[in-house]
């Protein structure tokens, strides 16, 4: 029952956050474009330097946070991903913490080298359209924890292609770093209801 109660929601914030991930960037030509994409950015700002401040007790780096920001904003249009789902799972991941896990996951988005190599020859010519040309697993690993909007597009690359394999969103986050189980999901989920109840506006 609390599966298809999570799996009910997923499905609504799938099509109701889709438009954040998509409208604000492919052709931003009205002034309505404008404000949705400054209102989403204000949305992230504020939530990422909050968890990151609970989490570690200081606040986050402008710079650090400005890339993180655009970073997922990049991904969300590239990836046609909402930037509130990414977050959520960086969230989850790390709460904003640039860390190795200890199992050998890389960076914000906690991604395997092996994974991440994987994930980058799947989608070779996207990464190599913005740069990223390198595929040893040496130099993926080093860029996974120095460069964070790598991270970012290799992790939401990730959770593109687990939603293409297992057709559903929410069986794609479950599996994004929970090995299929709801748990994982229903976490994710949760921490994009709580964006959605603190950030009405949205």
């Amino acid at each position: 029952m609390l599966k298809k109660r999570y799996s009910a929601i997923i499905i609504l914030l799938t099509f109701s956050l889709a438009a954040f991930s998509i409208y604000p960037y492919v052709n931003v030509n009205s002034q309505e474009d404008v404000k949705e994409d400054i209102t989403i950015k204000t949305v992230l700002f504020d939530f990422i330097s909050s968890q990151y401040k609970v989490a570690v007790g200081k606040d986050m780096p402008q710079d650090r946070l400005q890339l993180i920001v655009s970073s997922i904003m990049e991904a969300s249009k590239i990836f046609e991903i909402s930037p509130l789902m990414i977050a959520a799972i960086i969230d989850t991941e790390t709460n904003f913490k640039n860390i190795i896990g200890s199992y050998g996951e890389v960076g914000y988005m906690q991604l395997r080298p092996s994974t991440a190599q994987f994930v980058v020859n799947k989608y070779y010519d996207l990464f190599e359209s913005l740069n990223y040309t390198e595929t040893s697993l040496d130099w993926i690993e080093d860029r996974l924890l120095l460069d964070p909007r790598y991270n970012i597009l290799v992790g939401t690359a990730y959770l593109k292609y687990l939603m293409e394999t297992h057709g559903d969103t929410y069986k794609a986050i479950g599996w994004y770093n929970g090995g299929g189980n709801d748990y994982y999901a229903n976490k994710v989920v949760y921490k994009i209801n709580r964006i959605a109840i603190k950030y009405p506006v949205i």
